[in-house]
């Protein structure tokens, strides 16, 4: 028993300190570069839904909303707080549609950037949602999207009709960043939910600066196509609600933020960042407009 103890010490230790060391020439490097990618896609939908929607009252809670870090998350963030940007829209068409960032401190430097488009509970149809990560210890850069629906939803051939082919010019332009070796792994909770036209891709590494443009320049336009196909598919359902499914769509919704809030690893993080009394209003009520 003490053997096993002892080994169990020694492999901790190594790992604590593994994770010290990445922390420290973390630390002592530069934030890396996204070109201003993070803020354009900002800039790109939020143009798209202030033509086609209204901000919703819960925006006003968030205004100028900073996040006290903890000494580790300090550390690794090197400022000592995170300032939120989050920004919610509804329309008739749109129940809630969401846009959240994150800067460290006062700098400009965006590390993410996460949407989400639900439509209006009574049309039974997809909704987009994703994530873009800038490289942080432990985490991969990447661009996730997907589609996701329900099962009582309107087919994806039909919703999109010809706008598929946007889909498939933007999964052809990522082929060279395309995550092949564990894709859709951290999201297996979510599987239900998925689309065929689910896109991961990574941020090469040890990549040269002209590289790294070339790959967040591609991130961007997959990201516009992608935007360009799911709004042009839910205006073409405008005018046609059908409330006989709103019930099940509403309870179709909780379950799916319910699955989140339990096993997503951006939810357990938030948790350990957000003050516990606000995380359930930024999370739900403001990026996905449940209550």
């Amino acid at each position: 028993m003490k053997r096993k103890t002892g080994v169990i010490l020694i492999i901790a230790a190594v790992i604590i300190t593994g994770i010290t060391a990445a922390l420290l020439l973390w630390n002592n490097s530069s934030f890396p570069d996204d070109f201003d990618t993070f803020i354009g896609m900002r800039n790109d939908l939020t143009t798209v839904l202030q033509t086609e929607a209204e901000e919703r009252k819960v925006n006003r809670f968030f205004e100028d909303y900073r996040l006290k870090l903890n000494p580790l998350f300090s550390f690794m963030f090197r400022d000592s707080e995170l300032k939120l940007h989050l920004t919610s829209y509804e329309s008739e068409l749109i129940d809630t549609g969401s846009i959240s960032q994150f800067e460290i401190g006062d700098t400009g430097v965006f590390f993410d950037f996460t949407f989400m488009i639900r439509p209006d509970e009574n049309y039974s149809l997809p909704f987009f949602h994703g994530d873009a990560l800038k490289a942080l210890p432990g985490v991969d850069g990447a661009l996730y999207m997907d589609f996701y629906a329900f099962a009582h939803s309107m087919s994806y051939e039909v919703f999109f009709g010809e706008n598929i082919s946007l889909i498939e010019e933007a999964r052809n332009l990522a082929k060279p960043y395309w995550k092949h070796e564990g894709f859709g792994e951290l999201t297996v909770h979510l599987d239900d939910y998925k689309s065929p036209y689910r896109f991961e891709i990574l941020e090469p590494e040890n990549a040269t600066e002209t590289e790294r443009l070339e790959y967040f320049e591609t991130a961007r336009k997959c990201f516009n196509l992608y935007m360009e196909a799911y709004f042009n598919a839910l205006n073409t359902q405008a005018g046609e609600p059908s409330s006989s499914d709103a019930e099940r769509n509403i309870d179709s919704v909780e379950a799916f933020t319910e699955i989140l809030y339990k096993h997503d690893s951006a939810v357990k993080m938030g948790k350990m960042i957000f003050p516990e009394e606000d995380f359930d209003r930024y999370f739900l009520e403001g990026f996905w407009g449940v209550e």
